[in-house]
């Protein structure tokens, strides 16, 4: 924050009041309170707390309320670390942040007096496209949507094929909207508006429509079974206990062919051996199948996270390969490409592996190919007996709804479910248990709406709120043309030159330097100096490399109990060389970005608008990389942008991000 004026300037305590009570009501509507009713009035002390805030005050109150609510909802995070709980909670606070700020803009340019009906349709569309910007693309992580708290509603569940989970965020924070709107009339003295009551009787009338409107009977009903193995996942790389381990699935195999299963689920990496090149194995497997088709979690050739679909013999119907790898969680593994389902004798299946099942973008294309029944493979057992492996099960149910497909959940440890092609729970093993799993479900049928059409959600939602936000952009930026374009010239000449460097490939240390020389130069001239604080730079230095240092020691050390080295230094062991080649390409890189960048977008939009700018900036500068690089440029950038306002000095900060970023390409030479 900047020093005139800190965190708490304007604002009064029943606001920060307020954000805390929607944060604490955040975290009770998952797993493990799964109070989910409560999403229906969760946002509403935050509207309350920020219908008065301007848009920089909105975002400390959302950032308020965002590190109670995730931090509360992923504490399971700590498994894998302190700082990567921190880091992550700190992440998602700014995505709600960014809707009370960006609410609050809109509201500022539409509303009259205190907004009035504008926060009807401000807040579900803000809320909407939020969402939607932190679910898609390489840095999506779609946790906590607020339409998965849903999952255990049958009445507002019926509206998923319709919508899709993220329809069912705007319909609640539409709700939330109408009732805050409602509250804030009572207490100013006036009558409800007419408006907020149209709102309200719209949601009901959502709600019932979603109801009335079933799908076709399904086109076939089929015997399926999910397998729970209960092994614990850090003694399956102990080749001592692998015989036993496979002993173990093919007597469950027997008890699911004995229950006359067509379709039989075993877990992601259930088979702790490369199945495809195990005949023997595939072809036991068979026997003790039967007619059955066995999708078999195991590990591929690359190696990859993946599935063999079994037939008769043990013949290859098909394989899969796991798309969306878990960030710095996946290690050594390649991801897959090819998401076609499985033709079998007993329908087309559908597959995911664990953390894709997460995605709807990644699920509905699935359905939309033709598969007649949706299998998601995991492995929870990482999570231990935290809440996480509850959430994470909570979005195959969403994912059944949406696609109108029945799910066969196979979760290792648990918890694995059968899931109607309506969202409703057939059966379960609970967690930390060994069974399995069999009943007969649907499979097959039409496509429902949001298959179909349920794409066009998330364009259609991030287009409506950027042109309901132009016309303030372009004011913005009509009144102070010079300071506009001189913005516009600090990304476009070096970032010109970064690009060159990229485009051309050019590669080595000399190049490099070179490319950081000219970047410097530029930055220098078009700032007169403003990136230098003879002040600030010891202790922008100091910060930066201790956190960055902290950062690569907690990450060497996750890696090290996988049995995964980080070597971190120049592969053909000339230090001075690499060193200063790191050391002068992160001080290009922040005299661009903590520096030039950030100098020139303060005059427009503020600290906010400068943070915002330098870490996407950074974060395009490696797009086409894989996520650990894109997840690691957004972290840091958040948090150098925050030592930069500190402190005032670009320079002190490029000696950390040259040794940072040459940590995270040693996580990326693990692949």
């Amino acid at each position: 924050m900047p020093r005139s004026g800190g965190v708490t300037a304007g604002l009064h305590p029943r606001q920060f009041l307020g954000a805390l009570c929607s944060g604490i009501a955040l975290v009770l509507l998952f797993p493990r309170w799964d109070l989910g009713w409560l999403a229906w009035i969760s946002l509403v002390p935050l509207l309350l707390a920020i219908r008065t805030a301007t848009p920089g005050e909105a975002f400390r109150l959302g950032f308020v309320s965002g590190v109670i609510a995730y931090g509360g909802l992923m504490e399971w995070v700590r498994i894998f670390g302190l700082p990567a709980w921190i880091m992550l909670s700190i992440g998602m606070a700014g995505f709600l942040g960014a809707f009370a700020a960006g609410a609050v803009t809109l509201v500022r340019r539409y509303g009259r007096g205190g907004g009035g009906d504008a926060w009807l349709w401000a807040v579900p569309l803000t809320w909407v496209a939020v969402e939607v910007i932190r679910s898609v693309g390489p840095l999506g992580f779609p946790w906590g949507l607020l339409g998965l708290t849903q999952y255990r509603t049958p009445i507002v569940l019926s509206l998923a094929p319709l919508v899709g989970v993220l329809g069912l965020s705007g319909l609640i924070a539409l709700a939330n909207g109408v009732i805050a709107g409602a509250v804030a009339d009572v207490m100013g003295g006036r009558r409800v508006s007419g408006t907020s009551i149209g709102a309200a009787v719209l949601v009901g009338v959502l709600v019932v429509i979603g109801n009335a409107l079933r799908d076709a009977p399904p086109a076939a009903v089929r015997i399926v079974a999910a397998v729970q193995p209960n092994v614990r996942p850090q003694t399956k790389g102990d080749p001592a206990i692998v015989p036993t381990i496979i002993d173990d699935l093919l007597k469950q195999t027997d008890e699911a062919r004995a229950s006359g299963a067509e379709i039989i689920v075993y877990p992601e990496t259930a088979v702790p051996i490369d199945l495809s090149a195990a005949a023997a194995t595939r072809a036991e497997i068979a026997r003790r199948a039967g007619p059955a088709v066995v999708a078999a979690g195991t590990i591929l050739p690359g190696p990859q996270n993946g599935v063999l679909v079994l037939g008769a013999e043990g013949r290859v119907l098909g394989r899969y390969a796991k798309r969306r790898l878990v960030p710095f969680g996946e290690a050594g593994v390649r991801p897959g490409v090819d998401a076609a389902p499985v033709q079998t004798q007993s329908g087309a299946i559908g597959l995911a592996i664990c953390y894709e099942s997460a995605f709807t973008d990644l699920i509905t294309p699935i359905a939309s190919d033709g598969a007649d029944v949706l299998a998601v493979l995991t492995n929870d057992g990482w999570f231990g007996t935290s809440a996480g492996p509850a959430q994470h099960a909570a979005q195959s149910v969403l994912r059944a709804a949406e696609t109108g497909r029945t799910v066969i959940r196979a979760a290792n440890t648990g918890t694995s479910m059968l899931i109607l092609p309506d969202g409703a729970v057939l059966a379960s093993q609970p967690l930390g248990t060994k069974g399995v799993l069999v009943a007969a479900v649907p499979v097959g049928g039409p496509r429902t709406p949001y298959v179909r059409w349920g794409w066009l959600i998330a364009p259609l939602a991030l287009a409506a709120w950027l042109a309901a936000a132009a016309p303030i952009a372009w004011a913005a930026v009509r009144r102070p043309e010079a300071a506009a374009l001189r913005l516009a010239a600090v990304i476009a000449l070096p970032g010109a030159v970064f690009f060159a460097d990229r485009v051309l490939g050019l590669g080595g240390r000399a190049p490099a330097v070179l490319t950081s020389v000219v970047v410097l130069a530029l930055c220098a001239a078009m700032t007169r100096g403003r990136l230098f604080n003879r002040h600030g730079v010891l202790l922008s230095a100091a910060v930066s490399l201790t956190v960055t240092a902290l950062l690569v020691l907690a990450m060497r050390s996750a890696y090290a109990q996988y049995g995964f080295h980080l070597p971190v230094g120049p592969p053909d062991g000339r230090w001075m060389p690499w060193l200063a080649a790191s050391l002068l390409g992160g001080v290009a890189v922040e005299v661009w970005l903590r520096g030039a960048v950030f100098v020139a977008a303060l005059p427009l939009g503020g600290w906010p608008l400068a943070v915002v700018f330098s870490t996407l900036l950074g974060v395009a500068l490696h797009l086409g990389q894989p996520q650990e690089v894109l997840f690691w440029h957004l972290f840091t950038g958040v948090g150098f942008a925050a030592i930069r306002l500190w402190t005032g000095d670009a320079v002190g900060l490029g000696p950390a991000r040259g040794l940072g970023d040459a940590a995270i390409q040693a996580v990326v030479n693990l692949r």
